[in-house]
């Protein structure tokens, strides 16, 4: 079967790619079969392969011949059949994930443009035996975890238990980065709609490696936190606002510490001219100039960012040797309502830790997976996953963007965020590595030379989705899944955010813009269409899957916070439901999606709950 896998890739790559060498070819095949062998969703590679496999025999020619296939596949992406639609869909940003990442580090489209190419590096893992017993035992060491033993330090004798390495010191490649210091190597994606599942994995969790973007949770959420939970003043109170004060002070959190990079700077003058507002992104950096060269969310551990491992747990503030790098923990055991002990895989064994307390913080996805591994039962846990879905444009300009370049983010819109009913979406910056542009805006009706050679005149910015949709988990060992459904609510206001992104491009005088549709939607100025004929056909889009290609770095809500265990997993404090010593102290508590960027309102979560524990 793996050669008739082989015979298909080369066939269908070859007519997507045909100026790539052989030894590109290669490359790209290495990495297709790494993803066959570690995709998270074994049944979807299963049907992948099925097809691949039928595709193989020489009776395709007659229907399909080779010169063909680009129009195959995008057919299949047009269907109104979801299968088909799914495999075109697939296919597309499969094989450009395997064209802008290799395991030696160099994607084999990195040749045809001016793009930074770092080699792969090491991962020093630091040794540190794990102890019988710990007082407290934190699980994770992101937003949450970090603030926690920060603050539990000072009465407690705590151990920060983490799954992922330490950052390594050094720039990193995108491929060496996404498997090292992300979940799933980033491929892992939901089932019903796929979103893309981007979750950092490592000391500092999502803060070693998220896009240094620090908004405080809105007033109106806060509110509306209150409002399902029953409370009056509780989340919208001056003790959760001191809270992030703190957090915000500690991290540095400034205006001050950013500025439009040049890859932002149509996308500032497109929206003034359509009178929408944008705002300095603030940052939590330890001063202004820390505006790195985009590859700070590879791992690289920049002195200047003020990660929840430098902020909250660094070596001179906490005894590293109660750090437990590449240290799981698959699950608690329980007795008599409490946790007694840990259970933790550290280079292949398994060893418990007897515990006093256990502090989950180890994110949407793994805390939730962590208790039902334990036996706990609420009928709300592993459920209510929102995710901010995300969507983008491009705009191709005669002047070089580097896309990937400047600071992670400058600016972002939120005049939309509460755009009907509380709900809606914010306007941001993107960074656009290969891997992000060229399996999101695929584009294979243009000749192959032309379009690759322009990647660095594409400038993106995406649409970030408050979400009233929810996912839920699918409970399969050993790889835990998610589903999630896009309501029609949310799709209404993803395209309405799309709409003003394209808008924006057009208004500043992009020469091509790109929708992260499947198939990709393509408006060319040379085409002489109507831009108003081109919105018309975004409006038009179908809230169906396969449709739009979504992306989420947001998960929340899967163990919410209630007083109440019949609607929620937590107590007012974080304490979980029916055990007397564990608690939730991650963005898996909140009521609903904290409608911005979350790191701060994660921090301030924790720090509001930690300090009642």
């Amino acid at each position: 079967m793996d050669k008739r896998i082989s015979k298909s890739f080369k066939a269908i790559f070859r007519s997507l790619y045909p100026d790539f060498n052989h030894s590109e070819i290669e490359n790209s095949e290495e990495y297709f079969n790494f993803i066959l062998k570690n995709y998270p969703d074994k049944s979807e590679i299963t049907q992948l392969k099925g097809f691949f496999f039928i595709f193989s025999f020489t009776l395709r020619k007659i229907f399909v011949k080779d010169r063909d296939i680009p129009k195959y596949i995008k057919n299949l992406q047009s269907s109104n059949i979801s299968i088909f639609r799914k495999l075109g869909s697939g296919i597309t940003a499969l094989f450009g994930l395997s064209t802008a990442r290799s395991l030696n580090g160099e994607g084999s489209v990195y040749k045809y443009f001016d793009y930074p190419i770092h080699r792969n590096a090491k991962i020093e893992k630091k040794v540190t035996e794990v102890p019988k017993s710990v007082e407290v035992a934190i699980i994770g060491s992101g937003s949450g975890g970090g603030v926690a033993a920060k603050l539990l330090n000072e009465k407690y004798e705590v151990g920060i238990f983490e799954k992922g390495n330490y950052a390594n010191g050094e720039t990193n490649n995108e491929t060496f980065g996404y498997h090292n210091f992300y979940e799933t190597y980033a491929m892992q994606q939901t089932r019903g709609y796929k979103v893309l599942l981007l979750a950092g994995s490592g000391i500092g969790g999502g803060t070693s490696i998220n896009w240094t973007t620090s908004l405080r949770t809105p007033e109106n959420i806060l509110k509306e936190w209150d409002s399902l939970t029953g409370q009056n003043n509780y989340f919208n109170s001056s003790d959760f606002k001191n809270s992030t004060d703190y957090v915000c002070k500690q991290l540095n959190v400034s205006e001050a510490n950013n500025k439009i990079p040049k890859k932002e700077i149509m996308l500032a003058k497109g929206l003034e001219k359509n009178n929408v507002s944008y705002k300095i992104i603030p940052r939590n950096t330890s001063n202004d100039e820390c505006l790195e060269n985009g590859f700070s969310t590879f791992g690289h551990s920049d002195e200047s960012i003020n990660s929840s491992y430098r902020t909250w747990f660094s070596e001179d503030k906490f005894d590293s040797k109660n750090i437990y790098s590449n240290t799981s923990v698959q699950q608690l055991t329980i007795s008599n309502g409490r946790a007694t002990h840990i259970n933790v895989e550290k280079d292949g064994d398994i060893q418990q830790i007897a515990v006093d307390k256990v502090v989950l913080a180890a994110g949407s996805l793994n805390t939730p997976k962590i208790l039902l591994n334990s036996g706990y039962k609420n009928k709300h846990l592993g459920q209510h996953l929102k995710l901010h879905p995300v969507s983008g444009v491009a705009g191709k300009f005669s002047e070089e963007q580097k896309p990937w370049a400047g600071t992670m983010q400058g600016i972002y819109s939120d005049d939309n965020l509460f755009m009907k009913d509380n709900y809606g979406y914010l306007l941001e910056g993107l960074p656009m590595h290969p891997s992000l542009f060229f399996p999101f805006f695929p584009n294979n009706q243009d000749n192959f030379q032309d379009f690759v050679k322009s990647y660095n005149y594409w400038a993106g910015g995406i649409v970030l989705t408050s979400d009233t949709s929810s996912g839920s988990i699918v409970n399969k060992n050993p790889q835990h899944l998610w589903n999630y459904n896009l309501n029609d609510f949310d799709h209404a206001n993803l395209l309405h955010g799309v709409e003003n992104l394209v808008r924006a491009n057009y208004s500043a005088g992009a020469e091509e813009i790109m929708v992260a549709a499947s198939p990709t939607m393509h408006w060319k100025k040379s085409s002489n269409q109507n831009i108003e004929d081109f919105i018309e056909k975004i409006r038009a889009i179908k809230n169906e899957p396969f449709r739009m290609l979504l992306g989420s770095a947001h998960q929340m809500g899967t163990a919410r916070i209630n007083p109440d265990p019949n609607h929620g997993v937590v107590d007012l404090n974080g304490k979980v439901h029916g055990l007397d010593n564990v608690y939730i102290v991650d963005a898996s508590t909140f009521p609903r999606c904290s409608g911005v960027n979350p790191m701060i309102s994660i921090q301030s979560m924790s720090h509001f709950l930690t300090s009642k524990i």
